[in-house]
């Protein structure tokens, strides 16, 4: 069954928190990654590969439809079903083509990077106090690394970590690098 890609009509984080993520530069370089790390698979609902093969493998799933019951994963726009299918072909050793995951994983990179984007620069970046600077280093898969001038204390770096998570994905890793000092 083909899927027709278009915009989430499920609320997304850019919804909820406004986002300026259209007015960024792209993304700096990326760091050395696995093609099948972790990722955000259903971006309306922040399910992540490592949560929908875990059911597969825990609720013996085999079909989107029990995906979609069993995690809400895959209800809201719909875009994902191809990537779902994919996790789903994987677990019964079907083989996938390359083309097929290189294309899934260019869709999936792109929207974790808007979310990510939209959360932090149109949620989270606005509420920091006057001075602070938080800049996205790399993105892949459910990685991500910041830079954050040094007046970051730890728990304002765990309240980005955890709006992050709960906006985004709770699978998020987030690492931080402070800026050199001025």
């Amino acid at each position: 069954m083909a899927h027709q890609l278009g915009p989430c009509s499920a609320p997304t984080p850019q919804a909820e928190l406004g986002s300026h993520a259209s007015d960024r530069e792209e993304m700096p370089s990326s760091p050395p990654g696995d093609a099948d790390s972790p990722r955000l698979i259903c971006r309306c609902l922040g399910v992540s590969s490592l949560r929908i093969a875990e059911a597969i493998r825990a609720q013996g799933l085999t079909q989107v439809a029990e995906i979609q019951q069993a995690l809400q994963a895959g209800t809201g726009c719909y875009t994902c079903h191809p990537e779902i299918e994919e996790l789903l072909a994987e677990a019964r050793g079907e083989p996938i083509s390359a083309q097929l995951r290189s294309q899934n994983r260019a869709l999936c990179q792109s929207e974790t990077q808007r979310q990510i984007e939209g959360a932090l620069y149109g949620g989270i970046v606005p509420k920091l106090p006057a001075g602070s600077r938080v800049e996205i280093i790399w993105v892949e898969g459910l990685q991500l690394e910041l830079q954050v001038t040094p007046e970051l204390e730890a728990e304002l770096r765990a309240l980005i970590t955890d709006k992050l998570r709960k906006v985004v994905c709770p699978d998020l890793e987030v690492v931080f690098r402070r800026s050199p000092s001025r």
